[in-house]
């Protein structure tokens, strides 16, 4: 049980590392416009930060997106073998960070930053 809490701790951790980024980004984009962007309204590749933030968002964007397809598969297996048995907080707590970046995914932030 030991080696499935410390992936989920692990798998739980990583979404955070692609929230913390693509926010930081968004929300500095919105200081400088004075209003928080949207979708073309300005493309971020305009903005002077792009250069610096977009290395980093990208690569924890991608590490993220790898990521919730290895925790889906992991906690389904984990599931179907432990289920009698299960320690919920470690799934639990993947899961929140996973649904956060879900959220962030399916907002307005990520379509406007891959814009």
């Amino acid at each position: 049980m030991k080696i499935w809490n410390k992936i989920f701790f692990g798998l739980g951790i990583i979404p955070y590392c692609f929230i913390l980024p693509i926010l930081t980004f968004y929300f500095h984009a919105g200081k400088i416009l004075g209003h928080l962007p949207s979708y073309n309204q300005p493309d971020p590749k305009t903005l002077e930060i792009y250069a610096t933030y977009s290395p980093v968002v990208n690569l924890t964007t991608l590490t993220w997106f790898y990521s919730f397809v290895i925790w889906l598969v992991i906690s389904i297996i984990y599931l179907i073998i432990f289920r009698k048995n299960i320690y919920w907080k470690p799934l639990k707590l993947s899961a929140v960070g996973q649904l956060i970046a879900l959220g962030i995914v399916f907002s307005g932030i990520l379509e406007w930053y891959i814009d």
